[in-house]
């Protein structure tokens, strides 16, 4: 018997059929490999979030008595304003920055605006969040500029962390959230923080600070909500702020005052008396003062 060939055509036929086959199968394995879950990764939708949500205070106020017994000008206006930013959020953890800035003006006899101060902060942080309460830390660069006169060693500034607990109304951000959500206040409540901090000190640079002789903090707030009359909603703030200095000597500084809001369609303004019974330190000093201001919250 002769030999069974197979022609040119036949082999052809056979080597499609092969890569057709090789095909569909490698096209079944991709389609499952796309469709499988990445277990891997699974959980970076559900508890990662980037958020980039703001909120802040900007207010302008007039002292109308006391004299502060350490500035070198007389007392006039002071305007703060403070922004707050949430930039992502894993599970409870939220990282956070605060940029903040309080112009003094002075006021006297021969001008009606006079520059003091300039005080400016840089302050990256993060909390936890829990359901009525939170922990929260950060790293504050504060610095104080001398305006309108010399300034014979310089500015003053300090780098420290600060750590510190308490209620979520105690929080700027919480506080205005909750404020907008129920409409007011609806019921006296008591809210609270304390917080602890630890100055960077050593050979002058960069990472330290100077002009200053801070080494610990310790300071709180205590808030009341009184309640709500109409669109109107009352509290009171209570702001304790205890430094201990180089020579182991404790300074202290009391700042009370009474709040009106006023709830808008997007944002709330507000009016307040603020009054500083006791102020012993030396850096931006407001004893005595007694100042009427209006904000605008967001």
């Amino acid at each position: 018997m002769g030999k069974r060939t197979t022609g040119r055509p036949g082999r052809l036929i056979l080597f499609a059929s092969f890569l057709l086959n090789l095909w569909v199968h490698s096209s079944d394995s991709a389609a499952a490999v796309v469709k499988s879950p990445i277990p891997h990764w699974e959980w970076l939708p559900k508890d990662f979030d980037i958020l980039m949500r703001t909120s802040g205070r900007v207010d302008f106020s007039a002292n109308v008595a006391g004299k502060a017994r350490s500035q070198d000008l007389p007392p006039g206006y002071r305007s703060d304003f403070y922004l707050w930013v949430d930039f992502f959020r894993w599970k409870g953890l939220t990282s956070n920055w605060l940029i903040g800035n309080t112009t003094v003006i002075s006021r006297n006899d021969s001008t009606a605006f006079q520059l003091s101060r300039i005080r400016y902060i840089l302050t990256p942080g993060y909390r936890y969040e829990f359901e009525d309460w939170q922990i929260s830390g950060l790293l504050l660069h504060e610095c104080v500029h001398t305006v309108s006169r010399p300034e014979a060693n310089g500015a003053v500034w300090w780098n420290s962390a600060q750590i510190g607990f308490g209620s979520k109304g105690a929080y700027h951000d919480h506080f205005v959230e909750q404020y907008r959500k129920d409409q007011g206040f609806p019921a006296m409540r008591l809210d609270g923080r304390l917080d602890v901090g630890q100055f960077l000190y050593g050979q002058q640079s960069v990472w330290i600070g100077q002009n200053h002789d801070f080494r610990q903090e310790l300071f709180g707030l205590g808030r009341l909500r009184l309640g709500s009359i109409g669109p109107l909603g009352f509290f009171e703030d209570v702001a304790p702020h205890f430094w201990r200095r180089a020579n182991g000597n404790v300074v202290q500084k009391w700042d009370l005052s009474s709040h009106i809001y006023l709830l808008g369609t997007h944002n709330i303004a507000g009016t307040f008396v603020r009054w500083i019974p006791l102020d012993q330190n030396p850096i931006d000093n407001e004893e005595n003062l007694v100042q009427v201001g209006v904000d605008i919250v967001f």
